[in-house]
């Protein structure tokens, strides 16, 4: 079994996120083999980061971002849900990944589903560089949904042409996992 955690990226109030990381749950539950998990960074309330050292020499000290370490690592794989804020990641999802140590992400496959009116293309372009930066593998395909088309009346309703989307890209992330779980 693979446990694949889906992160929402996201801790406005009244934001869609979580609706759409538990579409991809969901989904990628559905997929043999795959057990995925809900972590929302939101729970974590997580403080600016300001550790003595960075994560890449030790372990956090905060204990939020202690916790939230090592809920990322106990995972085999990971897939971000990120909007698209100012054409890059929220700056809330870019602080809980600062209190990562490497071996959170690194070789463990990643998967991508980015959101904004402009399908949160740049928001997903700016994690490729982060989780490469850790040592992680982005699977392609990634997803990518717009506000235009995906919410109606406030609500996430996905069109149908997203259907299939998620699972693909969930067998790759699980793919790369397993080809680098020897690495780990």
């Amino acid at each position: 079994m693979t446990r694949v955690a889906v992160v929402v990226g996201s801790v406005r109030p009244n934001r869609i996120a979580t609706s759409i990381a538990q579409w991809v749950v969901d989904q990628a539950s559905a997929v043999e083999g795959v057990e995925a998990e809900l972590v929302d960074i939101a729970a974590y309330d997580l403080p600016l980061f300001a550790e003595e050292l960075p994560p890449m020499v030790g372990a956090p000290a905060n204990e939020a971002g202690a916790a939230f370490n090592q809920a990322m690592q106990s995972f085999d794989a990971v897939v971000f849900v990120a909007p698209e804020y100012n054409y890059s990641i929220p700056g809330a999802l870019k602080n809980a990944i600062d209190y990562l140590e490497p071996r959170a992400l690194a070789n463990k496959g990643v998967g991508l589903v980015g959101y904004s009116y402009s399908n949160g293309i740049r928001a997903v372009e700016h994690l490729k560089q982060i989780v490469t930066g850790f040592g992680g593998v982005v699977a392609s395909p990634q997803v990518y949904l717009s506000l235009n088309t995906d919410v109606a009346d406030g609500a996430f309703a996905p069109a149908a042409y997203h259907d299939g989307e998620v699972p693909a890209m969930v067998q790759a992330v699980v793919a790369r996992s397993e080809a680098l779980a020897c690495l780990r």
